[in-house]
């Protein structure tokens, strides 16, 4: 692994464990045994580390949610493998999405508050892609195609009860099974298309 990578993984795992701001680069620099020399040769500043950090993730995320939700040809199964990865990576079985701990963008999000800052609109931007990500895997099924309307309120209530079981879990510190119940999740469906 070069060390650019090494940098940022360790910085972001750093930064979701423990947040952003609590963690300082002389921390970075310990765990990933570099020199500072060596940080500021890839990095020109802390920011440009952490917008570094949440590029890799998003690229993580949403490589794991696309594969969870590859095999989907029905909105209830595109729902279901939603909800049943999310509750997979709560109960700390994802592996390559480290020790969970709530969504670093929610948690990146509330400590640059500033709409217009790089790192808020990297959070943003990774949100949206999410909601894409839904959007499009919805917009394939047979049920939802040429339905535009019914495919975009769909992906967007999908989205809001991912980021409500999200932040329900971090806060409670366990899986919420409710969204994993296949009777919920079929009347969901049949409510919205």
């Amino acid at each position: 692994m070069d060390k650019r990578t090494q940098i940022i993984n360790t910085a972001l795992s750093a930064f979701y464990q423990r947040g952003i701001h609590a963690v300082g680069i002389n921390e970075i620099l310990k765990e990933a045994g570099v020199a500072k020399k060596t940080l500021y040769n890839h990095f020109v500043s802390k920011d440009e580390l952490i917008c570094a950090c949440l590029e890799l993730r998003d690229q993580r995320f949403n490589q794991w949610l696309y594969e969870q939700l590859e095999n989907c040809n029905t909105p209830f199964e595109v729902a279901n493998a939603l909800f049943s990865a999310l509750s997979a990576w709560i109960d700390n079985k994802v592996s390559e999405l480290g020790p969970f701990n709530g969504c670093f963008f929610i948690n990146t999000a509330a400590e640059f508050p500033h709409s217009e800052h790089p790192i808020a609109m990297l959070c943003k931007a990774h949100k949206e892609s999410v909601l894409q990500l839904l959007f499009d895997k919805l917009s394939h099924t047979e049920q939802l195609k040429g339905q535009l309307e019914k495919t975009i309120q769909l992906a967007q209530l999908l989205m809001t009860l991912k980021e409500g079981m999200i932040c329900q879990a971090r806060v409670t510190h366990s899986s919420n099974t409710l969204m994993q119940d296949p009777v919920l999740l079929r009347q969901l469906i049949a409510s919205s298309i």
